[in-house]
């Protein structure tokens, strides 16, 4: 149950009771009182648990290389920090940040916008994705899931008179457009190879 936060949610909190080392009644008891709120699932999942190792008592016959992956994958997963996505640019200061536009050679307003997540993550051709996430030494698939989260206000605080609403996401063309781009390099950007 380590690295878990009370807000995590029922997948997280399943997942870490399914990988716990003894999943038997102290360790349920510690679950339940902690996630209340998914006590049912909790309990299901322990019964499940519980019958599978009934019905599989007969160890799996594994050679010792087997046995060293297993072992390995079950360690990176209970030493691996909690399921919170970190955001690829949360710590990218904004001297770096005219650095990553320059070496991109993308608009500063184009990388502005990746880090307030105003862009459609599907919208953004494949090369472009991997350009960024080499930039910004994380996965494709991390810069991906990072960019499908809500919009995030990163400029500045203002006071307003009214309620802010959700942000609109465009498209990664759309915001080359804004950006006063050269149609021919845009549509260069675009062509997938």
């Amino acid at each position: 149950m380590t690295g878990l936060s009370p807000q995590a949610s029922l997948e997280e909190v399943l997942e870490s009771f399914s990988i716990e080392h003894d999943v038997g009644k102290a360790t349920l008891q510690k679950y339940l009182a902690a996630f209340p709120e998914f006590s049912n699932d909790l309990i299901d999942l322990s019964r499940q648990i519980a019958r599978v190792s009934i019905e599989d008592e007969a160890p799996l016959p594994l050679d010792e290389s087997e046995r060293r992956l297993i072992n390995s994958a079950v360690t990176r997963i209970q030493t691996s920090p909690g399921k919170t996505a970190i955001d690829p640019f949360a710590d990218i200061p904004a001297q770096e940040m005219r650095h990553l536009a320059k070496s991109l050679n993308l608009p500063r307003q184009v990388i502005m916008a990746f880090k307030e997540r105003n862009v459609i993550a599907e919208s953004v051709p494949q090369k472009v994705m991997i350009s960024f996430a080499e930039k910004l030494q994380t996965s494709v698939q991390h810069l991906f899931t990072s960019l499908k989260q809500p919009h995030i206000e990163v400029a500045g605080s203002y006071k307003s008179n009214t309620k802010p609403g959700d942000a609109e996401k465009i498209t990664f063309e759309q915001l080359l457009r804004d950006a006063d781009w050269p149609e021919d390099d845009i549509s260069h950007l675009m062509e997938e190879d």
